[in-house]
């Protein structure tokens, strides 16, 4: 018996074809799924890490103490009383992971005699207050660094080194041993501290830290090594009232190196704030404390910001934050009495402080509109 053929018409063939396609895109469907699943399950290793750290400064300006603070502070025991002088400033300064001063006159001790004239010196008790308020950075190169020469500058390191405060500025032999890094939430800040000139002729040329561009960047190229962020205060040993040329190209050199924030001092009274090139500068904080006879050569400006840093693998991004400016009067009733009062606390210690507080407001909103000046008044 002959087995019956099966026709293959164009239609059955056309069928056949249909699910084969169909169930060909089936199965590859279902790979690509798992494909997909299998992607979603293996980390993504390019994805960069992103750190977020802070840190908050507060910066202050030059302590200068003249002949008649010797005796208008001066205890019957010997000791000299500073608590009183800033005793103000310590109930209202916003305390901050960092609080840096410059101390103009160097701590030598009461055996090195009082400040007389243009020769400067400070008892240990003016730097034990400071620490007491909250400081633990200070700059010590400054114009009147050498007034009382070598046993000037031992006796202070001997003193600075003692209390284990971070400094920077002044030496005593050419292997500089400075005691500047310190970290803070993980952040390490190194302090650098120079001076354009000195009120004496140093005859140890490691003395004192002498500002020149070959310095700086040495310094700073053996410093950046170990920290995070570097700060650079510099005294700009002149009293010029505005920012000049020399101090601008100061400024812009030290900005392009990598330095992070810049405190100058020393021209008596106070300069503006500027970034310059994601550089901080406070081109100059004036006088926290001097007796001089000048208004504006009394009245300081203390900043406090936050620094953050957004680090990634290989880069940190860095900004300021929430900059505020406490303007301080340093007072004195004719060569006593002295005080460093707030603005924010000030009533009839200084006439038309009204006037001054709007100068000195006008003179840093107008260069950093995200300046906020601390109220004045009680």
């Amino acid at each position: 018996m002959k087995k019956k053929k099966i026709k293959f018409t164009p239609i059955i063939i056309l069928l056949v074809l249909i699910c084969l396609v169909f169930g060909t895109l089936a199965i590859f469907k279902d790979e690509f799924k798992k494909d997909l699943i299998d992607e979603t399950d293996v980390p993504n290793n390019d994805k960069e890490d992103v750190q977020e750290l802070s840190v908050t400064f507060t910066l202050a300006g030059n302590v200068l103490i003249n002949s008649n603070m010797w005796t208008d502070t001066r205890n019957n025991d010997g000791s000299y009383n500073y608590k009183y002088v800033f005793e103000d400033l310590n109930n209202i300064m916003k305390k901050s992971n960092l609080n840096l001063y410059t101390q103009q006159s160097i701590i030598g001790g009461k055996e090195l005699g009082s400040s007389y004239g243009y020769d400067y010196n400070s008892p240990i008790d003016v730097g034990n207050e400071m620490l007491n308020i909250g400081f633990n950075m200070v700059s010590l190169a400054s114009y009147h660094s050498y007034d009382k020469g070598m046993t000037g500058i031992n006796n202070s390191l001997n003193y600075w080194n003692e209390k284990n405060i971070v400094y920077s500025g002044i030496n005593n032999s050419s292997e500089t041993k400075s005691n500047n890094i310190i970290e803070k939430n993980g952040i390490k800040i190194g302090l650098l501290s120079y001076t354009l000139n000195t009120d004496e002729n140093i005859l140890e040329n490691y003395a004192v830290n002498i500002y020149s561009e070959e310095k700086v960047k040495n310094d700073y190229d053996n410093l950046k090594k170990n920290v995070d962020i570097v700060i650079v205060s510099i005294d700009w040993s002149n009293s010029i009232n505005d920012i000049t040329e020399q101090q601008e190209n100061i400024v812009n050199y030290l900005s392009n190196l990598g330095i992070n924030i810049v405190v100058g001092n020393n021209s008596n009274s106070i300069l503006p704030i500027k970034i310059v090139n994601n550089t901080l500068v406070c081109y100059s904080l004036g006088n926290l404390l001097s007796g001089h006879s000048s208004i504006d050569s009394r009245i300081s400006a203390m900043v406090d910001f936050e620094l953050k840093i957004k680090r990634t693998d290989d880069n940190d991004e860095i900004s300021y934050n929430d900059i505020n400016v406490l303007l301080t009067y340093a007072y004195n009733n004719y060569g006593n009495e002295y005080k460093v009062i707030p603005f924010s606390k000030i009533q009839d210690e200084l006439q038309d402080y009204t006037t001054y507080y709007e100068k000195y407001k006008k003179l840093l909103i107008d260069n950093n509109s995200d300046i906020n000046i601390y109220s004045i008044g009680a």
